[in-house]
């Protein structure tokens, strides 16, 4: 069974029905219309790649037809001084580094599928790109993921090309990213100052970019230019973030500094691990591959990748950028990946742990001031983060930002306080459900403003392990919006083998904890949803007594799942 070949086929078939091939209209002729955002994304072109695959692997026409369809759409998005616009209603260049990469990737793997004409108009716009990016990439700005993909796009100019200035900007630009990993392994700079360090000492990292992204991207450099101490880099780095993984092929970014871009398998508009973890000869690296594969696979629901596993069950439709981002990244892995590796790949057989398979007690990320606790079929994310991209955009204040069961899956979720379209153009509005916050937390009102433990960046957080117990406390002030600081709070995690118990206790008249606990059949007035994460879930509220604490047991019960006392 090729799994990966398969979901390939399964998506593009998909958007080939999406596609507008009404030639009478050239302002959409050769879009891919989106069946959630009702529009066209300004990165549909980067389909090409998988179709021209396709055409390849198949002999059909119809996926040719449909790259250079894409590629006539994309004029709309291109301009003349060389680079690509994110979106029809959005003036931001640093999308160019994507656009370009991937035009690139078809002049390198299809020359063959292109008429003399079709690659000397593709070459050209490509060549075009290339050279506004040599000179403009610092100018452009943004998250630590443009300038290392970038170093990446520089060093498919230099094979397409063969002239070494490309190389020299792919190399300086590659370099340039070794000044951004923290003591703990972690890349950072997804953050509006990429080197910003906060009052904890943390940088801005986020999992989902760093995995799905910038360390593949930075791989795929040095395997192009042959750079070893790169390499050696990208791989220590994936590494480490592997730690992030989950048992079921999810990537924890509960508390990223983009977390409003999270979805359980990695993150809205990025490609997918793949084509790092899938290029890289290690029985651990490829389990990381083939469970993520899995994962991709359950939340694919009528021919699209869904934005986390209960889209469908919520009824809110797939938006087509996760496809057209993962569909590149499968074709990536496919075309470039050695037929070994893809037969190791392809054997399901192999009995490999990941690391959160066998984590057993705690483990802290001082850069993310962040720790993963693991004890018997219970895996848990407490975060005291401080690095904010932009308000409420993660949760902190010493909450359970991710709880996950073996024998049940997520159980909570961290989401934004409240969700807010950060980037309207990249981002998914629920139509069907009212978007809520999941995230555990305790809540009060006081003189009509909203006060929340998840709200304070201060929190400090002290833990033990005691072998067969962990324990985790978390000591904080109630938060509002505009940072307004009320009474004291203290949070109280005990994992054992058998529970996960939750104790709070609060100084605030009339405060609650809640806990949303995750939904496996949705639906109901009780159900409350939300984007991030893509979960579903039905809210728990335990009325506090002032300064009394109260203590909720979850247990597995295996006739109704999570037990809650």
């Amino acid at each position: 069974m090729n799994i990966y070949y398969q979901l390939l086929k399964k998506w593009c078939d998909r958007l080939l029905e999406l596609q507008i091939t009404e030639k009478a209209m050239p302002e959409l002729y050769g879009g891919i219309l989106c069946p959630s955002c009702g529009r066209i994304h300004g990165r549909c072109s980067d389909a090409m790649y998988p179709m021209l695959y396709l055409y390849r692997t198949t002999g059909e026409k119809r996926y040719k037809d449909c790259s250079m369809a894409l590629f006539a759409w994309s004029d709309n998005m291109y301009h003349e001084e060389g680079f690509f616009y994110n979106d029809t209603n959005s003036s931001w260049r640093g999308i160019t580094v994507f656009s370009a990469a991937q035009m690139g990737e078809c002049l390198l793997d299809f020359r063959e599928c292109l008429t003399e004409k079709e690659f000397q108009r593709i070459s050209a716009r490509f060549i075009r790109c290339a050279e506004y990016l040599m000179e403009h990439i610092e100018e452009i700005g943004g998250n630590i993921n443009y300038p290392v993909t970038c170093a990446y796009t520089m060093a498919v100019a230099h094979a397409v090309t063969k002239e070494e200035k490309y190389a020299v900007r792919a190399r300086e630009l590659a370099h340039n990213t070794k000044g951004y990993f923290t003591e703990d392994g972690l890349l950072y700079g997804e953050g509006h100052e990429r080197r910003y360090v906060s009052p904890k000492g943390c940088r801005p990292v986020d999992i989902g970019y760093n995995v799905e992204e910038s360390l593949p991207a930075l791989l795929q450099y040095a395997l192009l230019e042959e750079d070893e101490e790169i390499r050696r880099l990208a791989v220590g780095a994936m590494r480490t973030h592997l730690e992030f993984m989950l048992p079921d092929g999810a990537w924890d970014n509960s508390f990223g500094t983009r977390n409003y871009k999270w979805s359980y398998w990695g993150s809205r508009t990025s490609d997918g691990c793949l084509t790092g973890y899938g290029m890289v000869d290690d029985a651990v690296f490829r389990e990381a591959v083939k469970r993520n594969t899995l994962l991709l696979a359950r939340c694919t629901s009528q021919g699209l990748l869904c934005g986390g596993p209960m889209f469908e069950s919520a009824g809110e439709p797939a938006c087509v950028h996760h496809t057209i981002c993962h569909a590149k990244a499968f074709a990536l892995l496919l075309e470039k990946a050695s037929k070994e590796q893809m037969k190791k790949l392809n054997d399901f057989r192999e009995q490999i742990f990941l690391p959160s398979d066998l984590r057993d007690g705690i483990q802290f990320f001082p850069s993310v001031h962040v720790l993963l606790l693991g004890k018997g079929a219970w895996r848990a994310t407490i975060t005291g983060y401080d690095v904010e991209y932009c308000k409420w955009g993660h949760p902190s204040g010493g909450a359970v930002s991710l709880l996950w069961n073996k024998a049940y899956g997520p159980i909570c979720t961290g989401t934004m306080g409240h969700y807010e379209l950060v980037e309207p153009n990249n981002m998914q509005l629920p139509r069907k459900n009212r978007a809520s916050c999941l995230t555990p937390r305790i809540e009060c009102i006081r003189d009509g403003k909203e006060y929340r433990s998840i709200y304070d960046k201060t929190v400090r957080l002290e833990w033990e392990d005691k072998g067969d117990l962990l324990l985790v406390t978390a000591s904080g002030r109630m938060t509002a919006s505009d940072d307004s600081v009320g009474e004291a709070f203290v949070l109280r995690y005990e994992m054992s083998e058998n529970t996960f118990v939750m104790e709070a206790c609060c100084n605030e008249r009339e405060a609650c904890l809640i806990i949303p606990k995750v939904s496996r059949k949705g639906g109901g007035a009780a159900t409350e949803f939300s984007p991030v994460g893509g979960m579903q879930a039905v809210k728990v509220c335990l009325p506090m007594v002032k300064g009394d604490p109260v203590r909720c047991v979850l247990s597995v019960d295996q006739e109704h799942g999570i037990a809650i006392s």
